[in-house]
């Protein structure tokens, strides 16, 4: 098995975010290897803001729905012990920003969730399906299970 050095867990604050989250914190334990954090934010608005896309996680800002994403962020990163100069909270296209973020910290091993989906939903594709197919490292797609 690959000795890891930086693990990216890339989280959308589903439901069934525990199970990643448990696969990458025994992983990283398992290895030795460096765990960051990244949520890409394509499900609310973008406001008016200074920083552009990416989000500073300790910035504080007057958008009750972004203030919420950065919170659970926070919480993820805090209960995982991620240095907060290693979560991300970016507007964009998910499997885009997961594997640019990816490159551009020299990350080794993206882990990501994937709800198996079938028919149409797999034809159009899904974050784990493009970060699969695009990344330049290892990706462990995690099949999540409704709970």
């Amino acid at each position: 098995m690959p000795v890891y050095h930086h693990i990216l867990l890339a989280v959308d604050f589903s439901p069934q975010d525990n199970q990643i989250i448990q696969r990458a914190r025994n992983l990283s334990l398992q290895s030795g290897a460096r765990l960051s954090l990244i949520h890409v934010l394509d499900n609310i608005p973008m406001p008016d803001t200074p920083y552009g896309t990416i989000i500073p996680p300790d910035t504080k800002t007057d958008d009750a729905m972004l203030e919420a994403e950065k919170q659970k962020l926070n919480q993820t990163g805090d209960t995982l012990g991620i240095d907060p100069a290693c979560r991300w909270l970016i507007w964009g296209e998910p499997g885009e920003e997961i594997i640019r973020v990816a490159g551009q910290e020299n990350v080794d091993l993206i882990v990501v969730g994937s709800h198996g989906r079938h028919g149409l939903a797999l034809l159009l594709g899904s974050t784990a399906n493009s970060v699969l197919h695009h990344a330049k490292c290892d990706v462990l797609a995690v099949r999540l299970r409704d709970d």
